[in-house]
This record gives structure tokens, sequence and C-alpha cells, in this order.
């Protein structure tokens, strides 16, 4: 009994063992995981910016130290030194192991008077329009990509451009002072067209004979008169009505006309066309197309 007794011992310290030396092993891998980190440029002027990035396996806790209090726990990213100097920056992984990079800021060579360059470019625009572009500052070189063809499409300071398709788009403007392109985005709209137009005019034309039609069937006057006049016509009741090609009249004469028609005789408003203002987009004329009266209604 004993010699069972002791080979369970044996057996359970010799498992015990093997599992503290294979933690050791692992904990100790860990400890001594080799950093893969980059700071990049290590000498930089003034007013630049740095990039640091780490890639470390196993990494879960980051921290970057930049040498004057200022510090990050992001893995990637960039930093401004506020200073010209000589910086350590110190990157701990899992709060265990660190690596070291030494950064010099210099005096920026840029003329007196130099301002951050920036991009001056509109928000949105529309298909197939040139669109101006200006680089606020100065470089003795541009390169700009406009996100359309994945390329360099101007080397010119202010270029224009004109988008094929409609969509977003991130414009990249990179010069030899710059570290790190500037970015802006624009919104580039679907091309106006001569048909977009014709399809709008049909839709409100046709609702105004709608309107129109249910004042002379005995709808409600003052409802369908005041939803065209002030949907359709700026709320002029002035505007030009023009029946059948020969009559003229103003918009409110020729509803009251429809009016009394209605309850007098049957008429169909068989077609209805419209002229719009440019300045306003009010509609100015309506071209009525409407059957003679028939039999008068019997009461």
């Amino acid at each position: 009994m004993n010699k069972i007794f002791n080979r369970w011992t044996l057996i359970i310290i010799g498992f015990i063992v093997i599992v503290l030396t294979v933690m050791w092993f692992l904990r100790g891998s860990i400890v001594k995981a080799e950093i893969r980190a980059w700071v990049s440029p290590k000498e930089v002027e003034l007013g630049y910016p740095i990039r640091f990035i780490d890639s470390t396996s196993n990494a879960t806790e980051v921290l970057w130290e930049f040498g004057n209090g200022d510090s990050s726990k992001e893995r990637n990213g960039v930093y401004l030194f506020p200073q010209t100097g000589k910086y350590q920056v110190r990157l701990r992984v899992n709060n265990s192991v660190e690596k070291r990079f030494i950064v010099t800021v210099k005096e920026s060579n840029r003329p007196s008077g130099y301002q951050p360059i920036k991009i001056i470019a509109p928000q949105t625009a529309i298909q197939n329009e040139y669109i101006s572009f200006f680089a606020d500052g100065y470089s003795k070189e541009w390169r700009w990509e406009f996100g359309e063809t994945g390329e360099v499409d101007s080397y010119e300071k202010n270029p224009t451009y004109a988008y094929k398709l409609p969509g977003s788009y991130q414009i990249k403007l990179m010069s030899e002072d710059l570290a790190f392109p500037i970015v802006h985005y624009i919104e580039i709209l679907p091309e106006y067209t001569e048909s977009d137009d014709s399809d709008v005019l049909s839709l409100i034309a046709k609702d105004i004979q709608e309107h129109l039609q249910n004042i002379i069937d005995g709808e409600s006057f003052n409802e369908n008169y005041n939803y065209i006049l002030n949907k359709y016509l700026c709320n002029n009741p002035n505007q030009l009505v023009i029946a059948n090609g020969a009559k003229q009249i103003d918009f409110y004469s020729y509803c009251y006309d429809l009016k009394f028609i209605g309850s007098q005789s049957t008429v169909n408003i068989q077609d209805v066309v419209i002229e719009t203002d440019k300045g306003s987009n009010c509609v100015k004329h309506i071209l009525v197309k409407q059957s003679p009266l028939t039999t008068a209604k019997t009461k």
C-alpha cells in the first residue's frame, strides 16, 4: 500500500515540476521577446511629426514615452515635438521589456513667415465639373492625388481636376517639406442632366393637373387652390394661365372659373405644361389643355 502511495506521490510531484518548468520557460520567452518597433524619422525639423510603430508579438500593453513628459498608450501614431533638442524615446511592452530611440529635433530651414501648408478646395462638387485646388503654403514641389486613379494626378501647385464618377474621395497633397500627406475629403454629386429637369417638371405638371381637376369635380376649392399656389407659384395668384392655347388669364381667376364650370357641366383637364422662372424656380406660366364643355349637369 505504501509503495502505491509513494508512486502516486512521485508522479504528482513530477507533474508539478514539469508544469512549473513549462511556465518558467514560457514566462522567460515572453519577457525576453524581441521588441519589434520603429520610430521615423530619427532626425526631424521643428514643426514636423515623427511616426511611431510597434508590432511586437503578444504585446498587450504598450507605453511610448517621448523624453519630455509626454506619453502615449497607442501602439501606432504620430507625435509632434514642441521644441528643438535631442530626445530619448522609450517604448515599454507588457511593462517588462523596453526599447529606446534617439530623436533629434532641429531648427527649421523653412523661409521666415512660413505658414503650415493646407488645401483650399470645396467639400462638394458635380461630376465632370472642373474643380480648382489650391495649395496654400510654400514648397518647391507638389504632388496631388485626387483619389480616383490611385496615382499622382498633378505636379502643379494649383491644379484643376474633373471627377468622372460620383462618390466620396480622399485627396492627398505631398511636398518635399511634408513627412505625411495633407488630406482633404470631397463629395462628388451625380451630373445634372436635362432629362432630370424634364422629369421633375413633368411630375409638377401632373400634380397641378390633378388638383385643377379636383376643383372641377367639386372638391374643396380652397384646399386645392392653395396647394398649387403655395407649393408651385410662390404665393403669386397673378401667374399666367393659358387655356387651350388662346385664353390668357391669371391663376386665381382661372381656378374660380373652373369651380363655376364644374358646377354646371363636365370638363376634363387633359394636359398641363409648365414654365418655371430660372431665378426662383417658381412656376410662372401654366399651359392647360382642357376638353370642351359637355352636357350640363342635372340637379
